[in-house]
């Protein structure tokens, strides 16, 4: 359910129980390997066996994901962690369901705090989330993105739901960072002597750019739908953000720039200095047509989450 919220989409299996799931359960989105681990000292899945068996110190960072009280198993597999020198956070689910009378919710939570850090005999954070109101998922990310290198932060602000506005733009720049990668093949393109074949590629690469940032933002046709009634006054981009994610589409943006691309065409066959204005006018056109693209999507996106912000 933790991996669901963070990414935007159901990607993960979600069951009752620590031995529900019979492996580890491998997740690819976007750019991100999410793992979702059984629990660690179950019957299934013995603590002898448990570290050689999947690897766990393979991965970047780890959430202790609990829900009921804090076991001394937890506290092995911290201890494991930490002394191997990886990051931890752990992550109280079920937010919404703590309740004891007479008790107040931060005096609830205060508990939860001090069991874990007297069990885990370390002064930890505890990030409290709910995921059937969506508390502390902005927290929690930004708790990720605080504890990984910055080749994973890159990933992680292009892949990983937005919580936040502030998330929103810095995804924002991660797309438009990898725009500019897309831009300079198509500037190597823009030289290529066989006509109409840097027409070709260029399409192609728009065509992947445009399905990376889309999914970046997580616009799929079943979201479009889902919030019809917060993006009903922008039909027209909507319309576009779909329409351009085609070949068909992307060849009638292209258009647009129609002017630009013939005189990269008429350029390349002069020499030297030809082949740079070729070369300037496709990374030219590319970007364009991409921070048009971006910014649709990032003005849909933004309705969206400010829609949910304000629930």
């Amino acid at each position: 359910s933790i991996i669901n919220r963070l990414v935007g989409s159901n990607v993960a299996k979600v069951g009752q129980g620590t031995d529900v799931t019979v492996e580890a359960q491998i997740i690819e989105w976007n750019d991100l390997l999410l793992v979702d681990l059984p629990g660690y000292g179950t019957t299934k899945f013995p603590k002898n066996e448990y570290f050689e068996t999947f690897n766990v110190e393979d991965f970047n960072i780890y959430l202790c994901v609990f829900s009921g009280k804090f076991h001394a198993a937890d506290t092995e597999f911290f201890h494991h962690l930490r002394n191997n020198g990886r990051v931890c956070i752990f992550v109280r689910n079920h937010h919404d369901e703590i309740w004891e009378d007479g008790k107040s919710i931060d005096d609830l939570e205060k508990k939860i705090i001090d069991d874990v850090r007297k069990q885990v005999k370390s002064n930890e954070s505890v990030i409290f989330t709910s995921c059937r109101n969506k508390k502390g998922f902005d927290e929690l990310s930004t708790a990720i993105e605080t504890n990984i290198d910055s080749a994973s932060r890159e990933k992680w602000f292009k892949s990983a739901k937005a919580y936040s506005i502030e998330f929103l733009e810095k995804k924002k720049n991660e797309c438009k960072n990898h725009a500019i990668k897309y831009a300079a093949l198509s500037a190597a393109n823009g030289i290529n002597p066989i006509i109409g074949a840097d027409i070709a590629v260029d399409v192609g690469l728009l065509v992947t750019l445009f399905k990376k940032i889309r999914d970046s933002y997580g616009l799929t046709n079943e979201q479009f739908e889902l919030k019809k009634q917060v993006v009903q006054n922008m039909a027209p981009v909507v319309n576009n953000i779909i329409k351009y994610g085609t070949k068909e589409g992307v060849s009638m943006l292209l258009k647009v720039f129609a002017v630009r691309e013939a005189a990269k065409e008429t350029a390349k066959y002069v020499p030297i200095v030809g082949q740079l204005i070729a070369a300037t006018l496709g990374f030219s056109i590319t970007m364009a047509a991409a921070t048009s693209y971006l910014n649709d999507c990032h003005m849909v996106a933004k309705t969206i989450l400010e829609s949910e912000l304000a629930c």
